[in-house]
């Protein structure tokens, strides 16, 4: 009994050390560093004189950011070991917010957004080969989901921080830059510098390997849930500002969605109680109605409250039943197979605020939004095998 305990003990430790770290690199770097610029799109706009169709395709300029560092890091990690595309991430997470608040016109607010929307494709694939190697069996799906819902827990602390500064939006990004260094600081130390060695050689990085039919379904419904999403992140304070909402009232709907996001970190609970399928589907389900929801109520307070909380839990639980479905289907190496899951997220993200931004020149907010609520209502159509 007192050596289970002992056992028990270690093993929290250990686990404690993994997810802490990695927690925060996710709110740096996603919840900061990518999600800050739709939290403080309206000042920008103001200041730097940006129209929307400009604001789009610098968030798309961010998701193909991303994608480069996601297909940076497999090699990355595989050569060098975690600890090296952790300590690059939080490095350009806080050069690109310094850029950020730097800014003089929209050339500069794109180079700084593209800098920072690196940092989080080389944060998030190095700690499922950490979680797969650090972390025992019966709590790596509750590690995952925590790790994953760091971004809530990044935005849930820019909301605040943003309501506080008023529109004093370079303040805001110097902010976050010192916390991004902060927690770089700590997440590096805590990384391992390689992952110990298995004992089966691990499977070459070919096209047929990430792309197969156990994956295809995965990286569709990805693709999807991205292209669905990112329209929600990059326009809606934006949308509801529009609509009627005043803008304080708007942030704190989105600092409210990073607090229901971290609600998706008992996404690994739910998935062992009912199944990631069923559990997939139901979070497919609840993110196509906060999308919608923005877009045909966007006026009205409560219903953009709603939406912005449904939103948070059910995108946060979304990625992070990715990640648990990424690790069965790619269980030989997690950080390649999660990387290329990222990538088909990003491949969405890239093109969702683009063509929003056209959209919302032609038709308003409320189309882009049921139209992105519509792409992420396909992606239930791909969803986990039953077991």
């Amino acid at each position: 009994m007192r050596e289970a305990r002992a056992r028990t003990r270690t093993e929290a430790v250990a686990t404690l050390h993994v997810v802490l770290p990695g927690a925060a690199m996710i709110a740096v770097t996603f919840g900061l560093a990518r999600y800050g610029y739709g939290l403080l799109l309206p000042d920008m706009q103001a200041g730097l004189g940006l129209d929307p169709r400009t604001a789009g395709l610098i968030a798309s300029g961010a998701y193909l950011a991303y994608l480069a560092g996601n297909i940076a890091v497999v090699w990355l990690t595989a050569r060098f070991g975690p600890r090296l595309p952790i300590a690059m991430a939080a490095s350009l997470a806080a050069l690109g917010m310094a850029a950020i608040a730097a800014a003089d016109g929209p050339l500069g607010l794109a180079v700084g957004v593209l800098v920072a929307g690196s940092a989080a494709g080389l944060a998030f694939p190095p700690y499922a080969d950490v979680v797969a190697q650090r972390v025992p069996a019966r709590r790596r799906a509750v590690s995952w989901s925590a790790i994953s819902s760091g971004t809530g827990w990044g935005v849930a602390i820019a909301g605040p921080l943003v309501i506080v500064l008023g529109g004093h939006w370079r303040p805001v990004w110097l902010v976050f830059a010192g916390i991004a260094a902060v927690v770089g600081v700590v997440a590096v130390r805590a990384a391992p510098a390689h992952c110990p060695r298995t004992e089966h050689p691990l499977p070459r990085l070919r096209w047929s390997w990430f792309v197969c039919p156990r994956s295809r379904p995965l990286l569709v419904s990805a693709v999807l849930v991205g292209a669905g999403s990112s329209v929600w992140w990059a326009f809606s304070v934006d949308a509801m500002r529009v609509a009627g909402v005043a803008e304080t009232p708007a942030r704190i709907a989105f600092a409210g969605c990073g607090v229901a996001g971290i609600l998706a970190s008992a996404t690994g609970m739910v998935t062992d109680r009912i199944g990631l399928r069923r559990c997939y589907l139901a979070l497919c389900v609840v993110l196509t109605a906060a999308v919608a929801l923005l877009g045909v109520a966007g006026s009205h307070l409560a219903a953009a409250l709603i939406s912005a909380t449904l939103f948070g839990v059910a995108y946060n639980g979304v990625v992070a039943a990715q990640g648990l479905w990424s690790a069965e289907v790619f269980h030989e190496r997690p950080s390649g197979g999660l990387a290329a899951v990222n990538t088909a997220l990003t491949l969405g993200t890239v093109t969702g605020p683009a063509l929003a931004g056209a959209v919302i020149h032609s038709y308003g907010y409320p189309a882009a939004l049921i139209g992105a609520a519509a792409l992420v209502a396909l992606a239930s159509a791909q969803a986990p095998p039953a077991r």
